[in-house]
């Protein structure tokens, strides 16, 4: 199944489509709303065009929207720095502490 589905071939992308999805799911109804009260009703689109306008903008809402969610959690709870780092060593004489 790795060779054909579920591979990270970039990290940066891996978060956003798995994170986006979800969020996607839980917010889009809101999206619809906002986009079909907002400028579908005020200009009396006809279906097709109306159809178009609703998936560009919404799609380009929750893009934008998770975005900046994404980005104030990062900037709120930036990551842990040491997560890569291995542990100190112990010293050879038993004595665990750094000298200062």
């Amino acid at each position: 199944m790795h060779y054909i589905a579920n591979k990270k071939f970039s990290e940066g992308s891996y978060v956003v489509l798995t994170g986006c999805a979800l969020y996607a799911y839980v917010s889009h109804y809101f999206y619809i709303i906002v986009v079909a009260v907002a400028i579908i009703r005020p200009f009396k689109l006809e279906f097709i065009p109306a159809l178009f306008v609703e998936m560009v903008l919404v799609n380009g809402f929750i893009l934008v929207s998770y975005a900046l969610f994404v980005s104030i959690y990062i900037v709120a709870f930036p990551p842990d720095e040491k997560k890569g780092q291995a542990p100190p060593e112990p010293s050879v004489d038993g004595d665990d502490q750094e000298d200062k």
